[in-house]
């Protein structure tokens, strides 16, 4: 989003650098010069603003997100990937302790072994 609201930005500078005043006569008027300079002017910050917010964008892409994904990735990973073992594990398990509990006395041998 940062990145279309930057593109939109550079192209409503460029619209304000090329603005032109429609004159009546040959020569345009001071106060018509010193608006387009103004705009002019306007359009070279609003320039160097969104070249800031690019290098802010690549900057807080590399430091904070990139290191979030690789930790999520890998730490947050591995813990679910346990969690699933422990869960399996442990379905295992219940579930032979309730074969077990219904097992009545009258039983073979070898069906406690197991």
């Amino acid at each position: 989003a940062l990145t279309d609201l930057s593109a939109a930005k550079r192209k409503f500078a460029d619209s304000l650098n090329e603005f032109k005043f429609r004159c009546i006569g040959d020569a345009e008027t001071d106060d018509e010069i010193c608006i387009a300079k103004s705009l002019q002017e306007f359009a070279t910050v609003l320039r160097n603003l969104e070249d800031e917010r690019m290098r802010m964008i690549e900057n807080a892409s590399e430091v904070l997100i990139t290191p979030l994904e690789k930790f999520r990735k890998e730490q947050i990973g591995a813990a679910k990937d346990a969690r699933k073992k422990y869960d399996k594990e442990t379905e295992k398990y219940c579930g032979v302790l309730e074969k077990h509990l219904n097992l009545s006395s009258k039983k073979k041998e070898s069906q406690l072994q197991e």
